[in-house]
């Protein structure tokens, strides 16, 4: 099901979209050459809207201004649940530099809110396997190697090294605290303030997917990806940008699923 998802879910990312729509267009371009052009003229549109600052900014928008910046005092027992993001163990370095831009961005919000926090009851939790390709180590403990070299307790961080996503995060953090069915929010994580951390694009579903497993999490969003520039500029970043909102979108429209299936 992990990869059925995440293969139907890279068929709807804008390069492949657009290549498969043009595919469909030289197929039909004999039989049907009206159908064949607009095929080609939207797969033009839609990868110049989703490669624009505007079209990007629309898309993150209404996903990163569900949930603010965390500014307010730590609670001394807490739990701060750094979700994961990816890394190379190919790249030399220390772990930080293996780490890809989004688990940085969201390792150092999860650092520094344990930091503020100054206490022996407050725990740090990273998550995350492999990634399934040449990586060797869990992305948790690069994370937590990282998170370490920040400036972390080793003694006080907890690792998920089997997560594959989101929902067996979620799972995986009530089995690490021996959570019961009966115990919820604070409880579900032994009576500790939950702080989960995270894309601010992201965050909508994370949150949605936490609060029906049970918990009664804090949002600290980061990594905002959103920015406002001149309409008309268009490059590869504003792509990316579009695509991790998609990949977003469709994330939700999937847990929807799921929950209407009972899966």
């Amino acid at each position: 099901m992990f990869w059925i998802k995440k293969v139907f879910s890279q068929l709807f990312m804008p390069v492949p979209f657009a290549v498969i729509l043009l595919l469909l267009a030289l197929w039909q371009f004999r039989r049907r050459p009206k159908l064949a052009k607009t095929l080609i003229v939207f797969s033009i549109a839609w990868l110049g809207l989703l490669a624009s600052s505007f079209g990007s900014y629309w898309l993150l928008w209404p996903l990163e201004q569900q949930y603010h910046v965390f500014d307010k005092p730590v609670p001394h027992s807490c739990v701060v649940m750094v979700l994961g993001s990816g890394h190379d163990d190919g790249i030399k370095g220390e772990a930080r530099h293996q780490l890809s831009t989004t688990a940085l961005a969201r390792l150092t919000e999860g650092v520094s809110l344990v930091k503020k926090a100054d206490s022996r009851d407050c725990l740090l939790v990273l998550s995350g396997w492999t990634g399934g390709g040449s990586n060797r180590t869990p992305h948790a403990e690069e994370m937590k190697q990282a998170a370490i070299d920040m400036g972390a307790d080793a003694a006080r961080i907890l690792t998920l090294d089997d997560a594959k996503d989101t929902i067996e995060e979620a799972l995986a953090l009530r089995q690490t605290f021996g959570a019961t069915d009966g115990d919820m929010g604070d409880d579900a994580v032994g009576g500790r303030k939950l702080f989960l951390v995270t894309s601010a694009a992201h965050m909508p579903r994370a949150m949605e997917i936490f609060v029906g497993a049970g918990f009664d999490p804090v949002a600290a969003p980061t990594d905002f990806l959103g920015r406002q520039d001149h309409w008309w500029r268009l490059s590869t970043e504003n792509l990316d940008k579009s695509a991790k909102a998609l990949h977003e979108y469709m994330g939700t429209v999937w847990l929807r699923i799921r929950m209407l299936i009972g899966v």
